[in-house]
């Protein structure tokens, strides 16, 4: 019996039980015996089941369509239909897309307004049927041949913001293109040292606190403990010297600062650190010393003929130098550190809101957060926070309105409000907020503080957000979905769309919850054998046995990838949607001051999924990230419509409605009094002073970064004093304008989420009847022709 019984198993174990009955005496019906005998019809039933879980949607449309009429097939018919008229109509929409945005740019290339034609070209091939070979259509290579002409002229002008644009869009144009972000890096360096000293920019903000030990001890630990032993230290001396230079060509710190406007001193300094470059160039080789007393030097330089401050001289010179190390590896100085630990331990001390500086540069509420002081007094998304104790926020930087409304624990803080004309003060008492990383699919209408988490409550099919990985997040999700079982929960969706990261114990310990005993989870080499890890599930998960989908998308990254690699790799559940970030890198948090606090966060080790790849994405690398099981791409318009459901969602209150996807912040950005990550468009990153994460990507703590440092990005860009006119490269003839209208048409749905239900509905179904005489098919059942 043993024997017979361990060849039974998966969708016919129903059949197995009721089939060894046959041997033991008993009394079985006549309806039992004839759900007991599969048909062939039932082997159809089954490989539609299969065909589902492998993406082939048309083909178990199709196969479907061959069996008899019943309860169970035609509730199957009707979802794969539904779901094949969905995708047509998303097809003839991009197709229309397509079509209009082509149109568009090559109007733009006719008036010669090539960064403009480059941003409609963008939008087209979003919605190309094949990306790949429209980019090489000949009036767009002319296209991209006369826009980079023209940006060079604007290097050359240094008109940067210009030359920027077009780069930025060649780098949509061309994703993970090394020439063209390395472009984009050195226009934004530009510009960011042109309008960090502007007028009322308080640039010294972000610096505080910076000496020179302790980049001393950050080259120190580079050499020490970064993964790559044979870390190149004279490109990182000749990027920091660059950088250091690149200040004092810098305008507006020339206007700042009266020593740098003095030609003299300025051209003294800048002849003393041009030697010490040509030195550093000329070497064969660096060592971390030799870097250090080049850097050293380079400071002693500065401060004593321009004399400019420690702290600015040090962070520019580290900021340089870092950037060639990889994008992941940094400094948290002390004015950083406080919203670093804030987002790794997953609690602080405030009121508990969401905020954003919006277009007119006012701070706004996005929304109050759940079971907070702001929630329990009233705050509502669209408030406005003009004052906080008496201080005018205008000219205040996001970072700073978020220290001055954070505060000790039981203090009182009073923040001047309004809401449509009405203006108010609100006095709160700060406490412990808890940032909760675990959403549901929508609020509780009788409860707002409350999650719904059911998908499809009569099927048992639940879905489960978690947008960070903090100290708390696996905690809190264990008790979400323990709820969940106890109220009948078959199925889980598990959603980490826009999840950057955090904790790797965290990505341990949840994807332990899904996975058999001894499963691999991942493993770690690093440059030191003390450092190589092997991670197995100690312990049989509490949820090993529910049948899962996983949600991924383009800004899924680090612990997120670690979570769907284990249960893609382990066949443990479907990852669906769109290819992951691809950090697969793991970092250190090695301190490099006590008090106030400072850190290096290093890149000591690269982790591997349980397949044995490391899919770490590398500068002009071809594949990287976790790609899905199934495979369902957004396009710009369908990705923000999926976005505003999230935002929806998670809003306490009535969300605003939003139609301009360019000035929204990026997708679950949300917690703690800090600013949402910022727009995607490239007039929304430039304004310096503001802080923030880089835009639609994950955050700097976390992961992944788009080439700008924190403390760069967000906001509208200020405008620039008039250059002259022969600054100016090729000026053009003013046109009219020209209209372009492109609205939005697209419904309000999620694909990868619709996709997901459905294939969680069948494989169910799958289950629950692996006949179809389970399902009560009638016997005199037609077929479907």
């Amino acid at each position: 019996m043993k024997q017979q019984r361990g060849l039974l198993s998966g969708p016919w174990s129903a059949l197995a039980t009721l089939m060894l009955g046959l041997i033991v005496p008993t009394e079985i019906s006549a309806q039992q015996l004839a759900a007991a005998t599969p048909t062939k019809d039932d082997e159809l039933w089954q490989r539609t089941v299969d065909l589902v879980r492998q993406g082939e949607f048309t083909r178990a449309s199709a196969l479907v369509d061959t069996l008899p009429h019943g309860s169970l097939t035609d509730k199957v018919r009707s979802w794969l239909t539904q779901y094949q008229e969905t995708q047509t109509s998303r097809r003839e929409l991009n197709r229309a897309d397509f079509d209009l945005f082509v149109g568009y740019a090559k109007a733009r290339y006719e008036r010669k307004e090539y960064a403009l034609a480059l941003e409609k070209a963008v939008r087209a091939a979003d919605n190309a049927e094949n990306r790949d070979l429209f980019v090489k259509e000949p009036w767009l290579e002319s296209v991209i041949k006369d826009a980079l002409t023209e940006a060079d002229g604007f290097r050359k002008a240094s008109q940067w913001e210009d030359a920027w644009e077009i780069y930025y869009y060649l780098g949509l144009l061309f994703e993970n293109h090394e020439g063209y972000q390395k472009l984009e890096r050195e226009c934004i360096n530009h510009l960011r040292l042109e309008r960090i000293f502007e007028k009322d920019n308080k640039w010294e903000e972000p610096l505080r606190d910076i000496r020179w030990d302790m980049a001393s001890k950050t080259l120190d630990f580079l050499a020490k403990y970064y993964v790559d032993e044979k870390l190149d230290f004279k490109k990182l001396t000749q990027a920091g010297l660059e950088q250091l230079l690149l200040l004092t060509e810098s305008k507006s710190a020339q206007a700042r600062f009266e020593g740098l406007g003095d030609e003299t001193l300025r051209t003294e300094c800048q002849e003393r650190l041009r030697e010490r470059l040509r030195q550093a160039s000329q070497a064969a080789s660096l060592d971390s010393r030799a870097a250090a007393e080049y850097f050293s030097r380079a400071l002693h330089i500065v401060q004593t003929t321009v004399k400019l401050p420690e702290n600015l001289i040090v962070s520019e010179l580290m900021r340089g130098g870092l950037e060639n190390v990889d994008d992941f590896t940094s400094n948290i100085w002390p004015a950083d550190w406080d919203e670093f630990k804030k987002h790794t331990e997953g609690d602080f001390i405030g009121v508990g809101i969401s905020i954003v500086k919006n277009s007119k540069g006012q701070v706004e509420v996005v929304s109050p957060l759940e079971d907070t002081p702001a929630f329990r007094a009233g705050v509502q998304p669209g408030d406005l926070i003009l004052k906080v104790n008496d201080a005018d926020l205008s000219e205040m930087s996001i970072n700073r309105v978020v220290d001055t409304i954070t505060g000790p624990k039981d203090s009182e803080v009073t923040l001047g409000m309004r809401r449509g004309t009405k203006d108010f003060d609100l006095t709160l008492k700060r406490e412990l907020v808890v940032i909760h990383t675990v959403k549901g699919f929508s609020r509780d209408p009788q409860d707002p503080q409350k999650w719904n988490f059911w998908a499809d409550k009569e099927q048992g099919i639940a879905i489960v957000r978690v947008n960070s990985f903090a100290k708390n997040t696996v905690a809190e999700l264990e008790g979400v979905l323990s709820q969940l079982k106890t109220e009948g929960m078959k199925g889980l969706m598990l959603d980490l769309r826009g999840n950057p990261g955090g904790l790797l114990d965290a990505a341990e310990a949840m994807a332990s919850l899904f996975l058999p005993s001894g499963a691999r989870v991942h493993s770690i080499n690093g440059r030191y054998t003390r450092d190589n890890k092997l991670y197995d599930v100690p312990a049989a998960g509490a949820f090993r046995d529910v049948p899962m989908a996983v949600l991924t998308d383009g800004n899924s990254a680090s612990a997120s990838e670690i979570v769907a690699g284990a249960l893609r790799d382990n066949k443990r559940a479907l990852v669906i949607g769109e290819r992951t970030y691809g950090k697969f890198s793991v970092q250190n948090l090695i301190p490099i001051n006590p008090m106030p606090p400072a850190a290096l966060k290093i890149t000591t080790a690269h982790y591997y999924l349980p397949s044995g790849v490391s899919l770490h994405r590398q500068p002009g690398a071809k594949t990287w990230g976790v790609e899905p099981n199934i495979s369902v791409p957004l396009v710009t318009n369908e990705r923000f419509k999926a976005y505003q459901m999230r935002r929806k969602a998670d809003v306490i209150g009535v969300a605003k409605d939003e139609e301009d996807f360019d000035k929204l912040p990026a997708p679950d950005a949300d917690v703690s009094e800090k600013k949402d990550d910022a727009p995607a468009h490239p007039a929304q990153q430039l304004e310096s002073g503001e802080g923030g994460a880089e835009a639609g990507h994950p955050k700097a703590e976390d992961g992944a970064t788009a080439g700008l440092k924190e403390g760069e990005t967000t906001g509208e860009p200020q405008t620039e004093g008039a250059e002259p006119t022969e600054a100016k490269a090729d000026a053009k003839p003013k046109l009219p304008p020209l209209e372009q209208p492109a609205k939005n048409n697209r419904p309000e749905v999620d694909p990868q989420f619709d996709t997901a239900l459905m294939i969680m509905r069948i494989t169910l179904l799958g289950q629950s009847f692996p006949t179809l005489a389970t399902a009560n098919v009638p016997a005199s059942g037609t077929r479907h022709e």
